[in-house]
C-alpha cells in the first residue's frame, strides 16, 4: 500500500489506474481509496477484538473544497472508540442483530413462560386468573402493535391510548399498565441493554374503587334465580360458594381425591401464595350433601369435582368461570356469607380458616402444635352460618339442630 502525506494538495493530484489503497504513517488507521474514474473515498481500519477481525469503517468521498483532510483525521478517533465500543457492525450483523430483537409479543410471550414455569423459591407459578387476565390485557389492548420491534415501537402511540383508556376504563388500564412494564423489562433482559424509549405508562394509578354489593335486593330472590341455573354443577357451585364462602377458585381446583364424604371435609387449595400446603376444611351438613350429589353425578373420564361439558383434546378439565346472573355475580356469593356470619357468635379465625384466608401471625400461633382448627369445631359454625343463610333465604330447616332451634 502506497504511502503519502494526506493534504488536500497532495490527495487532489492522486490518479490511478486501478482501485488503489494509500496511508499517511502520521494519521494511523485512516486510508483513502482511488478508483480509475478519481472517486476518492475516506475509510477508518481498526481492529475489533469483540469479534476477532479488522473493521474497515467508510467516512465518505473527498471533496475539493475546504480543509477535507484535517476533517478526516478528526473523524479516526471518534471511529475507533465506536468499534471499540461494538457500535459498528457490518448490514450482514446489522440483519442477524435486527432478527435478535423481539417483538412486543414475543417479549410479552417470553416473560409470561417464565412466569408460568417461576420456581417456589422466586415465588412459584403466577394464579392461573391472573395468567388469564395480562394474556385478555393484551390481547384487547396491545394487539395493534404486537409485532413491531422493541427498540422501533411507536411508545408514543401507546401513551396515547393507555391515557385514553384510564378515563374510560380505569381497572384495564391499570392491567394493561401492569403488562407494559414487566414486557419492557423482559425485552431489555433479552437485548442485555436498555431500550432506546421509556416504557408507557400511566402518571397516575386509578383509584381502584372495591365493589358494591347491593344488600337491598332479597335474599330469596337471588337464590330463586341461582335454582333455576340449567348446568347442575354450575348450579351446585353457586349453593356451595354462597354456603362455604369460598373463593370459586378453590371450589373449581378441588378434585375427588380431596373430598372425603365420610369425615365431611375437603383439602382445599386456597389460592393465596402465602399459604402453600391444602388447608382440611369442614362442610356444614348441607353442603356435604350437595357434595353427595356431585358424586353421583361425576362424569367418569375426569377427577374434578366441578367437570366442564367441553373436552378440549383428550381431556375435561374442571368449569371455566360462572357467568353473572341477572341479580348476582359469583362474588356476591363471599359477601352474602360474610353477611350471615355477623349473627353467629364465633371468633374471628375461624371465619377466616373456613374461607381459606390467610390466617395472621397471632392466629396461627393461637392454633398451637398441629395448626389447625379442630374439625368439630369448624363444622359446628359452618352449620351456624348455614343456618342464618337458609332463615334468610326462606328455606326449611337443614338439620336437626335447625328444627330443634325452630320448635324451641
Amino acid at each position: 500500500m502506497p504511502q503519502i502525506r494526506f493534504t488536500d494538495t497532495a490527495v487532489a493530484k492522486l490518479k490511478a489506474d486501478a482501485m488503489t489503497w494509500y496511508s499517511d504513517p502520521g494519521a494511523k488507521g485512516l486510508q483513502l481509496s482511488v478508483t480509475p474514474g478519481g472517486t476518492k473515498t475516506w475509510y477508518v481500519v481498526k481492529w475489533d477484538p469483540a469479534t476477532q477481525k479488522t473493521r474497515r469503517v467508510k467516512l465518505g468521498q473527498w471533496a475539493p473544497r475546504g480543509m477535507h483532510c484535517a476533517w478526516a483525521k478528526d473523524q479516526v478517533g471518534k471511529v475507533m472508540l465506536d468499534v471499540k465500543e461494538g457500535k459498528v457492525a457490518t448490514k450482514a450483523e446489522k440483519a442477524v442483530e435486527r432478527a435478535g430483537v423481539p417483538t412486543l409479543r414475543e417479549a410479552f410471550d417470553k416473560e409470561m413462560g417464565y412466569r408460568r414455569a417461576r420456581p417456589a423459591s422466586l415465588g412459584g407459578a403466577i394464579h392461573a386468573r391472573t395468567d388469564d387476565s395480562y394474556t385478555r390485557a393484551f390481547d384487547k389492548y396491545l394487539a395493534t402493535w404486537a409485532d413491531d420491534k422493541m427498540d422501533e415501537i411507536d411508545t408514543a402511540a401507546i401513551q396515547r391510548a393507555l391515557d385514553d383508556l384510564v378515563n374510560e376504563k380505569p381497572f384495564a388500564a391499570h392491567k394493561v399498565n401492569v403488562v407494559l412494564g414487566i414486557t419492557f423489562k423482559r425485552a431489555e433482559r433479552m437485548l442485555n441493554k436498555r431500550l432506546p424509549t421509556l416504557t408507557p405508562k400511566l402518571a397516575t394509578l386509578p383509584k381502584m374503587q372495591k365493589r358494591k354489593i347491593d344488600f337491598s335486593i332479597p335474599w330469596a330472590d337471588r337464590w330463586a334465580e341461582i335454582e333455576q341455573v340449567e348446568n347442575e354443577h354450575k348450579r351446585l357451585l353457586w349453593k356451595i360458594r354462597w354456603f362455604t364462602g369460598q373463593r370459586e377458585t378453590m371450589l373449581r381446583a378441588l378434585t375427588w381425591a380431596d373430598i372425603d364424604l365420610d369425615a365431611g371435609t375437603m383439602m382445599a387449595t386456597t389460592g393465596q401464595k402465602k399459604v402453600k400446603e391444602k388447608r382440611l376444611i369442614a362442610m356444614a351438613d348441607q353442603v356435604k350433601e350437595w357434595f353427595q350429589r356431585l358424586r353421583e353425578i361425576r362424569f367418569d373420564d375426569c377427577d374434578w369435582v366441578f367437570p366442564s361439558r367441553r373436552i378440549v383434546g383428550d381431556a375435561r378439565g374442571p368449569l371455566d368461570q360462572l357467568d353473572d346472573l341477572p341479580l348476582s355475580d359469583p362474588g356476591d356469593m363471599r359477601h352474602l356469607w360474610d353477611e350471615a356470619t355477623h349473627d353467629v357468635d364465633t371468633r374471628e379465625m375461624v371465619l377466616r380458616w373456613l374461607t381459606g384466608h390467610v390466617l395472621s401471625g397471632g392466629e396461627t400461633r393461637s392454633l398451637g402444635f398441629y395448626g389447625t382448627v379442630p374439625v368439630e369445631r369448624q363444622r359446628k359454625v359452618a352449620n351456624a352460618i348455614a343456618s342464618v343463610i337458609n332463615k334468610r333465604i326462606g328455606l326449611s330447616p337443614a338439620n336437626v339442630i335447625e328444627i330443634r332451634q325452630a320448635t324451641a
